[in-house]
C-alpha cells in the first residue's frame, strides 16, 4: 500500500496514509494523515482539500511514506514532524526531550498570571521582574513560555541531561529569549541564589506505571519520564532543598500526576510550607502551589 505509485492525488494519499496509521494503532489516523501529508508539501492542513486533486510528485510520495512509516512504528507525532505547540508558540522537539502536554500550559498560565491585579493563585504578591528558576526544564518549554510573554522576568532554566538543554538553548534562540540555563541535577549547578519563583514539570511516573504506558510515550527519553518507584523522588528532592534558594515571599509550583496531590502536599508542608492545590479541565489533580508559612 505504501508503495511509491504514478500519478496519485493528495486525497488518494490522504485516505491510503489514514488506511496505513489506522491498521496500525494510531488513535486519530487520518488527522495525523492529513498532518503529515501537510508538512511534506510544506502547506498548511487546511488546504490540503483545496488541493485535493492535484498530484503529488514521487519525491513527495517517497517521503510522505517515510514519515507514515515513523508514525507506524508508534513514534510520537510531535517527533515525526519535529515540532509542538506550547503557550502559544512552536517549539523544537525531538527525541532528546520530552513532548510538552497541554497540561503543563496551566501551570505557564499560574505563573503568568502573577503580573495581573488579581492572580489566579490566591496570593496578592505580585512581581515586576521576578528571578524565575524552571527545574527540569526538557525542551525548555516553560520557562521560554514565561519569558517570552513576562519579558521582565529573568529566568534560570536547569537540566541534567546535556542533549536537552541543546535542544532549550535552540528554542530559545529561536524565540529570541534570554534565558540563563544551567546543566545539574535540581538546585545542584546553582550558587547561593535566591528566586521569587520556582516553577517545575519533573519526571513522576513511577515504574509500575511506565510499564502501561503507551508505545509512544516509550519513545521518550526515561530519564524525563521516570522518578523512582513511586514517581515522587523529585517532589521529595525539590521539598529538602527549595528554602535554600527561595526568596522572601516566594512562591513554588509544581506539576503533579493526578494521583500524588497528598503525597507532594505531605512532603512540602512537613518542611513548613504551606500548599494549595490546582486542578486541570478534566477535573484533576494538576498543580501544587507551595508558599513559606
Amino acid at each position: 500500500m505504501l508503495q511509491r505509485q504514478i500519478d496519485l492525488s493528495v486525497l488518494e494519499m490522504l485516505l491510503r496514509g489514514a488506511e496505513y496509521l489506522q491498521a496500525r494503532g494510531v488513535v486519530q489516523p487520518r488527522a495525523e494523515a492529513d498532518i503529515l501529508l501537510a508538512h511534506t508539501l510544506g502547506i498548511s492542513r487546511d488546504k490540503l482539500y483545496l488541493r485535493r486533486n492535484l498530484k503529488v510528485s514521487n519525491q513527495d510520495q517517497e517521503r510522505y511514506v517515510k514519515l507514515l512509516q515513523r508514525r507506524g512504528k508508534r513514534e510520537p507525532l510531535a517527533y515525526v514532524v519535529n515540532k509542538r505547540e506550547f503557550m502559544g508558540l512552536e517549539f523544537y522537539v525531538d527525541e532528546r526531550v520530552l513532548i510538552p502536554r497541554p497540561e503543563t500550559e496551566i501551570l505557564a498560565e499560574k505563573i503568568l498570571a502573577l503580573r495581573e491585579t488579581k492572580s489566579h493563585s490566591g496570593y496578592n504578591k505580585k512581581y515586576k521582574s521576578p528571578r524565575v528558576l524552571d527545574l527540569c526544564t526538557g525542551s525548555g518549554a516553560l520557562a521560554i513560555s514565561i519569558a517570552y510573554y513576562w519579558p521582565e522576568a529573568k529566568v534560570t532554566a536547569v537540566d541534567i541531561s546535556k542533549a536537552a538543554l541543546e535542544v532549550a538553548k535552540y528554542n530559545a534562540a529561536n524565540l529570541q529569549t534570554p534565558i540563563d540555563f544551567r546543566q545539574g541535577d535540581l538546585f545542584e549547578p546553582l550558587n547561593d541564589e535566591k528566586f521569587d519563583i520556582i516553577v517545575s514539570n519533573p519526571p513522576y511516573v513511577s515504574q509500575r506505571e511506565y510499564v502501561e504506558c503507551s508505545p509512544e510515550v516509550k519513545h521518550e527519553p526515561p530519564l524525563a519520564l521516570l522518578a523512582g518507584e513511586d514517581g515522587l523522588d523529585f517532589y521529595r528532592k525539590i521539598a529538602a532543598q527549595a528554602s535554600r534558594f527561595l526568596g522572601n515571599e516566594g512562591l513554588i509550583w509544581v506539576e503533579i500526576g493526578c494521583t500524588q496531590g497528598k503525597q507532594v502536599v505531605t512532603f512540602f508542608t512537613d518542611k513548613g510550607f504551606k500548599t494549595v492545590i490546582f486542578r486541570d479541565y478534566a477535573g484533576l489533580d494538576r498543580i501544587v502551589l507551595v508558599a513559606k508559612e
